[in-house]
């Protein structure tokens, strides 16, 4: 394996026509001093860093490190030189060697800048930064283009809104949006005018992005029912409703307007067992398997043979709980039960929200991270359980909350809007 390796990097090397220029620009990476690192290795990144590719890519060469190091080193050493598809194709090369080499994920990020891809680059770091909320360097790329671009589409607005040019005023305010989603001003605004243009798709859309900052805003939520309703988006309004009920309790106007959609939704199509969910005070199993197969349908294929499952018979949701268990999003026990009355629990919930979004990857669907500013910890859950990870990533990407208190509270179980409004987080923000 070594041998092949170095050969077909001498090949690679020689094809490309020797040195060429230098990209000085170009990050070199902290080198890991870890196991499998030799004096060759260690030689061949002080060479780059020192702006000699040529010299650092014959050290590499003698080196007998690790494939996986040995690619990320190659990869950077392309990446000085401006080969751009060399470089890339060692980092995926160090990545399917080991899918958390944040090293060679930096690189593909940085060749995005390289590219002036400004808007990949920028969704590149997100998803790092969600991933490696401590790495100092990714906060660094990911804070400048953030504040650089944020910056230069807001300038081009107020040119825009200064001649009267409507649609490119709002679309650069989109992207304003998109690089500093926490500014609620630029969103609302956003929201208003497509509300107004009747275009209540979009509207809808960024209504919902306000109220994942400001869930209790009652001016939006008002605004987002409104929406919801000539939509024809009967749970929806339903939700939200509620949501208003909580904050002024009692209410004749907001109960009167809950029973009256409540008939409409009962009049529609979807199977009344269906139904039935959104005014349960805790979603089981079989109801999650339905929520997620309903709103993902256009992104569900199962191209294997499905998965027997002996306990679903005469299940509403029978043919979505075969199709998110031959998709491995959920999953069945040894015996091929599923446990379909079983209350789903937040901890299982975020487990089930992570194979999603690794199918959604799978799939080639890019879903738009936008983590926290500031890193938060859930205080009751121990960094040795084993789905700390996954619950840190959901926090910080704000698909799943904390309590006031900072608590994650796994083995709480979930009502229906809180299931809907953790896969609309999702659904709504794939790309």
């Amino acid at each position: 394996m070594r041998t092949l390796l170095i050969s077909s990097m001498v090949v690679l090397l020689a094809a490309c026509g020797g040195v060429g220029r230098v990209n000085t620009g170009i990050h070199i990476p902290a080198l890991e001093t870890t196991a499998g690192s030799d004096a060759a290795y260690e030689a061949g990144w002080q060479a780059l860093k020192e702006g000699k590719p040529k010299e650092a890519m014959q050290k590499f060469q003698q080196s007998a490190a690790a494939d996986e190091k040995l690619y990320v080193a190659y990869g950077y050493t392309f990446l000085s030189q401006d080969k751009i598809s060399l470089a890339r194709r060692n980092f995926r090369k160090a990545i399917e060697l080991n899918p958390d080499n944040v090293q060679a994920e930096l690189g593909l990020a940085a060749i995005y800048e390289l590219l002036e891809d400004m808007g990949n680059a920028f969704s590149a770091y997100s998803q790092l930064l969600a991933k490696y909320p401590e790495h100092a360097w990714i906060k660094v790329k990911y804070q400048n283009i953030k504040s650089t671009r944020t910056g230069f589409h807001l300038k081009q607005a107020e040119v825009y809104k200064s001649r009267d040019k409507t649609g490119k005023y709002i679309e650069a305010l989109r992207m304003a949006s998109r690089y500093s989603p926490e500014i609620i001003e630029i969103k609302t605004k956003i929201a208003d005018y497509y509300n107004e243009e009747g275009q209540y798709k979009e509207a809808a859309f960024q209504y919902e992005k306000v109220l994942a900052e400001l869930p209790n805003k009652e001016e939006i939520l008002v605004k987002v029912a409104k929406v919801y309703e000539q939509m024809d988006k009967v749970d929806g309004a339903i939700m939200v409703y509620k949501s208003l009920l909580k904050l002024k309790p009692g209410d004749l106007k907001i109960i009167n307007k809950i029973n009256e959609l409540k008939i409409k939704f009962y009049e529609s199509d979807l199977p009344p067992k269906f139904k039935n969910i959104f005014f349960k005070q805790k979603v089981s199993r079989e109801d999650l398997a339905a929520l997620l197969g309903f709103y993902f349908k256009r992104y569900l294929q199962a191209d294997k043979t499905p998965v027997i499952i002996r306990d679903i018979t005469g299940s509403y949701a029978k043919e979505y709980i075969i199709e998110i268990c031959t998709l491995k999003i959920m999953g069945t026990r040894p015996d091929h039960s599923f446990d379909r009355f079983t209350a789903v629990k937040r901890a299982v919930f975020a487990e089930v929200l992570d194979s999603l979004l690794k199918y959604l990857s799978r799939r080639d669907y890019k879903v738009k991270i936008t983590p926290l500013e500031e890193v938060v910890e859930p205080v009751d859950i121990s960094p040795l359980h084993r789905r700390y990870k996954i619950i840190k990533y959901l926090v910080n990407t704000r698909i799943m909350g904390l309590d006031a208190e900072n608590r994650f509270n796994s083995t709480q179980t979930l009502s229906p809007g809180e299931v809907i409004a953790a896969i609309k987080k999702i659904l709504y923000n794939i790309e």
